[in-house]
């Protein structure tokens, strides 16, 4: 598995030059408001998506005086040493290094250092749409599947070239049937790889070992492919072939796929409280990460920002407890340290006393290390 050693950081917001030594574990960021905390778990997401989680836009995040911001990461994994880093301009220009060699795709990053991400978004999954939920699902047919990406690619080529075809005039069916053959082909390679990995995950989600599975409430899972699947996908396409027309764009297929979550016969977004919510999304996420490091023998990293806010101190113990029996490496902030350092108290696992904690406080971007 891949960890980050260390984590460098030059003109991120407020991080202008950042260097900290990493504990494979447990790493906790404690600050006030507006102090970087969340700007270093931004970091590491850089580093694992070649994206912020916060902005869609660069420029917003590269510290205003700058013309570009650096993050680069050692890397401790199972077989040798490595690094991984990116540069983003606001310019557009971005640059992505693994082991030192320029790569294309930020599907390396994501390869390297596979990132769990819990934080007000998070919220999103089940409050959404279903484009939050399809990519919570994606995530595990991507690590688990590795036919998955390259099927993807071509789902997004030919529905490309199927939407362009329908905004031109006085087209046929015929026009595009041949595009259809394909979009039949991999749509069906995709739904069947994302109902394989579902019900994987269903049973790490239920499974005894998911140490927060225990919710005080029963959660219902299930899959929509995007399209009726009691009917042939290619019948469906020639019948809605005019509604395509009318609108532009492909109205059925995975791309339309979405994933529910309930409670009885109510989405679970419509019936749960704020911290019921959080819970369910914390064990969706830890449930992920069992079925990733099943599938692969790998952790993923943990980014939870605000620990504490919406759960109270037992969910926060739960929690804790089945990130130390992952194994997986954890990045966590919050405001005040003895409150976050008290969930990772010995009495809490029996594996506590493996467990590393490297504690930092935040303050106008600068990082200074403490002692527990």
């Amino acid at each position: 598995m891949s960890l980050l050693k260390r984590l460098q950081i030059t003109n991120l917001r407020n991080l202008d030059n950042v260097s900290v030594a990493l504990s494979p574990n447990i790493n906790i960021f404690y600050g006030q408001n507006g102090s970087g905390k969340t700007s270093l778990l931004e970091a590491v997401a850089l580093l694992g998506l070649g994206r912020s989680f916060r902005s869609h836009k660069i420029r917003t995040i590269i510290e205003h005086t700058q013309s570009d911001l650096t993050v680069f990461g050692e890397l401790l994994n199972s077989n040798d040493r490595g690094t991984i880093g990116i540069q983003r301009a606001r310019s557009g220009k971005n640059v992505i290094r693994v082991n030192g060699d320029n790569v294309q795709s930020a599907i390396s990053l994501a390869q390297e250092l596979p990132l769990q991400i819990i934080n007000a978004d998070a919220f999103l999954l089940l409050e959404g749409s279903s484009s939050q939920r399809k990519r919570f699902l994606d995530w595990m047919v991507f690590h688990v599947k590795p036919e998955f990406a390259s099927a993807w690619k071509r789902l997004q080529r030919v529905i490309k070239q199927r939407n362009s075809a329908l905004k031109h005039d006085k087209i046929s069916y015929s026009d595009i049937a041949l595009w259809d053959q394909e979009f039949i082909a991999t749509s069906n390679t995709i739904n069947q790889l994302r109902k394989n990995v579902l019900n994987d995950f269903k049973n790490s989600f239920y499974s005894n070992e998911n140490k927060f599975s225990d919710l005080g409430f029963d959660v219902d899972i299930s899959y929509k492919a995007g399209w009726n699947e009691e009917e042939d996908f290619g019948d469906i396409l020639k019948s809605s072939f005019e509604k395509d027309i009318r609108s532009g764009y492909t109205n059925y297929g995975p791309h339309r796929a979405d994933l529910k979550f309930k409670v009885g016969t109510q989405l679970a977004s419509d019936i749960l409280s704020r911290g019921q919510e959080k819970s369910l999304i914390c064990s969706l996420h830890i449930a992920q990460a069992y079925l990733f490091s099943e599938a692969t023998g790998k952790q993923c990293v943990f980014l939870i920002d605000d620990l504490l806010a919406e759960l109270d101190i037992d969910n926060a113990k739960k929690l804790t407890k089945a990130l130390i029996s992952l194994k997986s490496q954890v990045f966590v902030t919050g405001i005040y340290k003895d409150n976050l350092l008290s969930v990772w108290d010995s009495s809490n696992s029996e594996d506590i006393e493996e467990v590393n904690i490297n504690l930092f406080h935040v303050e106008h971007g600068d990082v200074q290390q403490k002692y527990c």
